[in-house]
């Protein structure tokens, strides 16, 4: 069957394959990395919030506690505050959750390109054709998907290894 297929037709096949696979995979980590980020982002948030919120209200509610402690809840308020503006001021510029929800989009698309390689290796004879067609939608993924880090990328790549 494959004495019907050129050895550069294999060698393209084959290397594609290993591009595409290594796209889906960093595309996943991407998404898990961004998703946890967002999560611990949002809790430190809503955890941060919440203490800033009780701090505040301390002296409100308890006057007489308040005041011999009051350098230190103003501090730990100052402190908290900052931090959650810090957090707040991040998870809105860097958009973790938008992120990963594209490098999911991508990784969907990777993995359903390599199922379509994986049948065109199925019907190798005359599928030259198809292997044109997968190389243009591989060529339209690299443009339009969101890139991955590097770090996120090298990694992903030595998982596969």
């Amino acid at each position: 069957m494959t004495g019907e297929v050129s050895e550069d037709f294999l060698r393209i096949l084959a290397e594609t394959e290993t591009r595409v696979r290594h796209s889906a995979h960093a595309h996943w980590a991407a998404t898990n990395r961004m998703d946890a980020i967002n999560d611990f982002a949002t809790i430190a948030n809503l955890v941060g919030g919440f203490a800033v919120s009780l701090l505040a209200a301390l002296p409100v509610m308890y006057q007489t506690l308040y005041a011999p402690h009051a350098t230190v809840v103003n501090a730990s308020l100052f402190v908290l505050g900052g931090f959650v503006s810090v957090v707040s001021i991040l998870q809105a510029v860097q958009r973790w959750g938008e992120r990963s929800q594209n490098h999911l989009s991508a990784a969907n698309a990777y993995s359903s390109l390599r199922r379509k390689l994986e049948i065109l290796r199925l019907n190798l004879p005359g599928s030259a054709p198809e292997l044109n067609g997968i190389l243009d939608e591989l060529l339209r993924l690299g443009e339009t998907t969101p890139a991955v880090p590097g770090h996120i990328w090298r990694a992903a790549v030595r998982k596969l290894k």
